[in-house]
């Protein structure tokens, strides 16, 4: 038997070589296929240690189109994706699972792929104010939902204050915390898009609840992660949590601002990044910071690197 290629993970060598031996589609389709498959094998390998493509299913493909969906990957690339995988699926001889439809995982997952979000994503203050007061009553209470209740509020208030993607806040380790209140700045490391590490500062909203956080999570844990729960698992109860509520603050200012050619652009902690970039852009250039500079800064801050990315936050595009 020959020793697999090193550094390889199994599922990407069994991958390689079913594309080694097909000649289904053309050559270009078969390439293109094959490199957006080795980005959502990696993400199976690293959240799900997954050893045998034969148990590839929709949970594995749900929690890739998330996390490229947080990661602001543009849904007609996701779509694409999903493409390349069902084409790889094809290939495994005795899959134990089917794979859904587009529409199905839209149904079954609260999955969103009909159209790519345009225009302003960003919250009113009153849908913000009103939502942190929801999940902060909710996390008082003794219902089922006091602890996702307790995480989605204080997830809203990294991502708005701090600019944080949700997978990153939800990731966020308790040495992590400690050293951002010791220095005033948050080391965001390998759970940022692509494992850039950035430094963003700490905002005293973020410090209130990250002091307040350590009191109760232990050394060696994740803030917002149980002891045993899985951090993709985690951020879809928390982004669920959003999901079912969202409505109930909602606000015909909200709508407006958010509405394009298509519809509206829902409430999402993506969106409150959009509130982060606004308020730091007015912020460095009543500073007398000009556009470009200002956007440079702020860029970084979120975890970019063309600064043009700036007026998709503005909602320019």
């Amino acid at each position: 038997m020959s020793e697999k290629p090193k550094g390889k993970s199994p599922i990407q060598a069994q991958a390689d070589k079913l594309f080694k031996h097909t000649r289904s589609g053309s050559y270009g389709t078969r390439a293109r296929y094959r490199g957006s498959c080795k980005q959502f094998l990696s993400f199976v390998h690293e959240a799900f240690k997954m050893k045998n493509l034969r148990n590839l299913q929709d949970k594995h493909v749900v929690a890739f189109i998330q996390a490229r969906q947080e990661a602001g990957v543009a849904t007609k690339t996701i779509r694409n994706d999903l493409g390349a995988i069902r084409y790889l699926h094809d290939m495994v001889p005795h899959a134990k699972h089917e794979l859904a439809s587009n529409n199905e995982l839209e149904k079954q997952h609260g999955i969103e792929l009909d159209s790519e979000a345009k225009g302003d994503r960003s919250w009113t203050n009153e849908e913000y104010n009103n939502m942190y007061a929801f999940a902060d009553k909710q996390s008082r209470g003794d219902g089922t939902e006091q602890r996702t209740a307790c995480d989605g509020r204080d997830t809203m208030v990294l991502s708005r204050t701090m600019g944080l993607r949700v997978a990153e806040a939800v990731a966020m380790h308790r040495s992590q915390a400690e050293n951002a209140l010791r220095t005033g700045i948050y080391h965001v490391k390998n759970e940022a898009k692509n494992g850039k590490h950035r430094q963003v500062p700490l905002s005293q909203e973020a410090k209130n609840v990250l002091t307040e956080r350590l009191r109760t999570v232990e050394r060696g844990e994740k803030i917002f992660v149980q002891p045993t729960e899985k951090t993709h698992h985690a951020i879809n109860r928390i982004e669920k949590y959003l999901g079912r509520h969202r409505e109930n603050v909602e606000t015909q200012e909200g709508r407006e601002r958010r509405s394009h050619d298509d519809g509206y652009n829902k409430l999402t902690f993506h969106g409150l990044r959009y509130n982060y970039v606004q308020d730091r852009m007015n912020r460095e250039m009543l500073h007398g910071r000009r556009f470009r500079e200002a956007a440079a800064m702020v860029t970084k801050e979120v975890g970019h690197e063309r600064i043009n990315v700036i007026n998709t936050y503005l909602g320019k595009t």
